[in-house]
């Protein structure tokens, strides 16, 4: 018998992690699937926990609202994303620019590759279904967009900076929700490693095109 000492660390990560950890897990990742794919209005409880495997009673344990859940599931997803571009705000001027953080925030998204659709989905919604918390990112997101040209010392027109952030949420968030419609057309896993390395490459080669064309070129 394997002792846990012999245990590569991987293993020793799942054997330290606790059974409600495990099932908390379980329930964001296919909290974060139906989400995306029917939208928060759509989804119930219940539909969550038949889809984890879990009585529904034994939802609330972990989470006391649908509300609740939602939260966690945009919390887990998006504070790396936001620690980030508070990294990158720290940073000195000419550090602190998009292409310094363009391919770390690929990474993290590849991690969640559903929640650009529930920002889209929030974006999209009518105002009698508001989603006031996946609104609540969106708008702290483009807050982060407009924080990180002021701290580059890099100050377009505000008709163009507002052009500019919308152009990197397009290309950053839509890449992951054309996924599907990339898969069909090509054959290919956008989320394979090697399409996301593409992606990044991509992504660093717009934006120093788009610094270059609202004024800020290489120092």
């Amino acid at each position: 018998m394997t002792s846990i000492a012999q245990k590569p660390v991987s293993e020793l990560s799942l054997a330290r992690t606790t059974k409600g950890q495990r099932t908390t897990d379980r329930l964001l990742d296919t909290a974060e699937l139906l989400f995306a794919q029917q939208g928060y209005e759509a989804t119930s409880l219940r539909d969550i926990a038949a889809a984890a495997n879990i009585q529904q009673p034994g939802l609330y344990k972990h989470f006391e609202s649908k509300d609740a859940l939602y939260h966690r599931v945009l919390q887990r997803a998006l504070q790396p994303l936001a620690d980030e571009m508070d990294a990158t705000i720290a940073r000195s001027p000419q550090e602190a620019s998009f292409r310094t953080l363009g391919g770390r925030l690929v990474d993290v998204l590849a991690r969640h590759p559903n929640v650009p659709m529930l920002l889209i989905r929030s974006l999209l919604s009518p105002p009698s279904h508001r989603d006031d918390i996946g609104m609540a990112w969106v708008d702290r997101l483009a807050d982060y967009g407009r924080r990180i040209t002021r701290a580059a010392e890099f100050e377009p027109a505000p008709e163009d900076l507002i052009l500019q952030i919308i152009a990197i949420f397009n290309l950053m968030f839509g890449y992951f929700w054309a996924a599907p419609l990339a898969r069909n057309l090509s054959g290919m896993d956008p989320l394979s490693p090697e399409m996301i390395e593409r992606q990044k490459q991509l992504i660093n080669r717009f934006i120093e095109a788009l610094e270059r064309g609202f004024g800020r070129g290489e120092s």
